[in-house]
């Protein structure tokens, strides 16, 4: 029968606060065949006597275009699939037909669609005819009786969308006359649903013209086309949205909706046909350094960072969820991808870049560059030539972790010819004495640095100078840094215990550096901050240096009678070391005074590692957070062994410090990386690794 207004009765129903999904959502569409069971519509011209009624060619364009629609990705739900009703009311059967409906949405409404399919009819003439959409609008059609979902008020310019969509489809697909868009009639279903929605009258059964057309097997799959078509276009939009996933505005092209969402901040851009988020400023994905500087500029688009690192000198743009450099305007691509007959076929920044490349080619290998060693290759006979070992050393805290190290320089212990079987050791949970003791573990036959607590000797430590053979043992720092007790302990273990310790750090510091036979240069560091100390002790060590511990502001005059006439570096900026003491130390030294200094700690550690390239010449790297000391602080033997430099990170690599890999990775075959201790997290891991090939 003709459905004007449905009486209806109110619903209280619970609205579910929405945040739509930006990536992992499918698209729906909930297909309705209106009637069914022994609501079966209008019987139009001739159902009464030949049982062709409304619900049965609603249902069988329901079919057709279920079976259409799930050809493509659309998930399609129907309310019906048989000849069903949902209650013995009509009202009770329009209610749970609808909550049917909306349970299938639940989560997704954002990206679902509902098309109730109905056919029509006017008792009064059997001359009217043709075609109509309807779609809710609280404006057209309010009735305080019969109030809508919030959720479908919310809606009601998507649905609009999906009026203006499935109208004109539907039209030049049946050639049925136009009766319209319409938005005055408050019908259940789409006042109701929970997502947009539309109800289409798809021909009159009262003109037996008409009803002969609606039953014809051509007419309901063109009608199931024009609704899968209408469907399909429906989700080729791009919605631009706020942070909290609130629709700002909606393109049809990718490209408008992009330059529009640039506009903006904090926004992100949705394909809903693919439903993927295809642009994301509230994310930033790629950084832009300029060469020495600590600060980047963001950008959530590839092609952006490129562009605007283009027009300047010196620059690279790194991808920050991998790490990876993705282009440069001065740092040289080390990885290239050669056929058999050795010409190239594309040179690449990093490691995975070029292999990913390669392997949508045949006959090629990925080489370093440098070397011309082999790192991937799809070649038949061709061998791998270069690998690298990722070495663990790591123990289940610092302690432990300190002999590990140890156990790595000495598997066997300390041998029975070795001249200095000394051990130092030194407080494992405070950084003030030991920053400095580098250089003279090193003078002392390349002793191992052990860490203990304060009031005892931790037991990892008492087992390895059982284990190394040691017949002293060094104690750095005064009796509350090691008590009496753990100098007890130690001489215990049947060795000599000597202590060196002042009343402060920077007495003892200056004990240790006057217990160096040799001294070549001296770097002055804060001695309030452990970072810079300890970014220079595997360079210290390993080439005679002392290392001299300070205050921000100036150096004692003990101090400064101990650096007069030494090569002198000085680490860190202003802010750690005052312009004042470098006034004082180039009035001692004069031009033998440098500062070597970054806006971070990891840019000064590049700076360091940058001037004093030539000392650390190795086929092994070491790494290590750069947040805690003890780590690093037992490394600096491990270095002189190796002759390796030292990598401080954080959660990345710093960029400068990438620098400074790129060019020690073409000038060194590294075969190893140590990781030392259990908190370097992968990402940073991977980014040294990859520079190392």
């Amino acid at each position: 029968m003709k459905k004007s207004l449905l009486v209806s009765f109110f619903i209280f129903m619970v609205v579910m606060i929405h945040s739509p999904s930006f990536a992992s959502a499918e698209k729906y569409i909930v297909i309705d065949p209106g009637h069914g069971g022994k609501f079966s519509g209008t019987s139009g011209y001739s159902g009464a006597e030949t049982g062709f009624y409304e619900k049965v060619g609603t249902l069988e364009i329901g079919l057709k275009l279920k079976e259409k629609l799930e050809e493509t990705d659309i998930k399609v739900f129907m309310t019906r699939q048989t000849d069903r009703d949902f209650a013995n009311d009509s009202k009770e059967d329009l209610i749970e037909r609808m909550n049917v409906a909306n349970g299938f949405a639940n989560g997704n409404n954002d990206n679902s669609l509902f098309i109730s399919i109905h056919h029509n009819a006017y008792p009064f003439s059997t001359l009217v005819k043709g075609y109509e959409t309807y779609y809710y609008s609280k404006a057209a059609a309010w009735d305080e009786e019969y109030p809508p979902d919030p959720m479908q008020v919310n809606f009601e310019s998507e649905s609009r969308r999906l009026a203006s969509i499935v109208h004109p489809q539907v039209l030049n697909k049946t050639g049925l006359l136009d009766k319209g868009i319409q938005n005055d009639q408050a019908f259940f279903v789409i006042r109701n649903a929970q997502m947009p929605s539309v109800l289409v009258e798809l021909g009159y059964m009262s003109n037996p013209s008409e009803e002969s057309l609606i039953k014809t097997s051509r007419f309901q799959n063109d009608a199931a086309e024009a609704l899968a078509q209408a469907a399909i276009n429906f989700f080729k939009v791009f919605e631009v949205k706020d942070s909290s996933g609130k629709e700002i505005k909606q393109f049809t092209s990718r490209d408008d909706a992009i330059t529009f969402a640039k506009t903006l901040n904090n926004v992100t851009v949705f394909d809903k046909d693919k439903q993927e988020t295809i642009y994301d400023s509230t994310k930033v994905n790629y950084d832009v350094y300029i060469k020495g500087k600590s600060k980047a500029v963001s950008f959530t688009e590839l092609s952006d960072a490129i562009n605007y690192a283009k027009d300047r000198n010196n620059t690279k743009v790194i991808d920050k969820k991998k790490g990876t450099v993705e282009w440069s305007n001065y740092l040289t691509r080390p990885y290239q991808i050669r056929s058999k007959d050795g010409s190239s076929k594309g040179s690449y920044f990093e490691k995975s870049q070029a292999i990913t490349a390669a392997k949508a080619m045949k006959d090629v290998k990925v080489v370093n560059r440098s070397s011309a060693e082999t790192l991937w290759t799809n070649i038949s006979g061709e061998q791998v030539t270069k690998t690298l070992n990722v070495k663990a050393l790591a123990g289940s805290d610092r302690f432990e972790t300190a002999v590990k190290i140890s156990k790595e320089i000495y598997p066997q212990g300390f041998k029975d010819n070795k001249n200095e079987k000394t051990v130092v050791l030194t407080n494992g949970l405070g950084y003030a004495d030991a920053l400095s003791v580098g250089p003279l573990a090193a003078q002392l036959g390349n002793a191992p640095i052990l860490l203990t607590r304060s009031s005892s000797l931790d037991p990892f430590a008492e087992q390895e100078i059982k284990r190394l053979g040691a017949d002293k043992v060094l104690l750095i720092g005064g009796k509350s840094a090691i008590s009496t007790t753990v100098e007890k302990q130690v001489k215990g273990l049947g060795v000599t215990a000597e202590r060196i310790g002042g009343a402060n750090r920077y007495e003892t510091n200056l004990m240790i550096n006057e217990r160096l036979d040799h001294v070549e240069g001296v770097f002055v560091a804060n001695g309030l901050s452990y970072a810079d100390a300890l970014a220079s002790s595997p360079i210290a060590s390993a080439s005679d240096w002392a290392i001299l511990l300070t205050d921000k502001k100036e150096l004692s005059a003990e101090a400064l009678s101990y650096v007069k006439g030494q090569d002198t570096a000085i680490l860190g900026g202003e802010a750690v070391i005052s312009s004042n003491l470098e006034e004082q130390l180039k009035n001692s030294n004069g031009s033998n005074v440098k500062r070597l200094a970054g806006e971070t700690r990891y840019e000064t550690l590049a700076a360091i590692l940058d001037e004093y390239n030539d000392e650390m010449v190795s086929d092994t790297v070491l790494l290590s957070i750069g947040q805690d000391f003890p780590d690093a602080l037992v490394s600096s033997s491990l270095a002189v062994q190796t002759g390796a430099p030292l990598i401080l990170v954080h959660d990345a690599l710093n960029s400068s410090v990438q620098d400074v890999l790129f060019e020690y990775g073409m000038e060194n075959r590294v075969t190893t990386l140590f990781t030392v201790g259990g908190k370097v997290q992968e990402k940073p891991k991977s980014q040294v690794a990859n520079r190392l090939y």
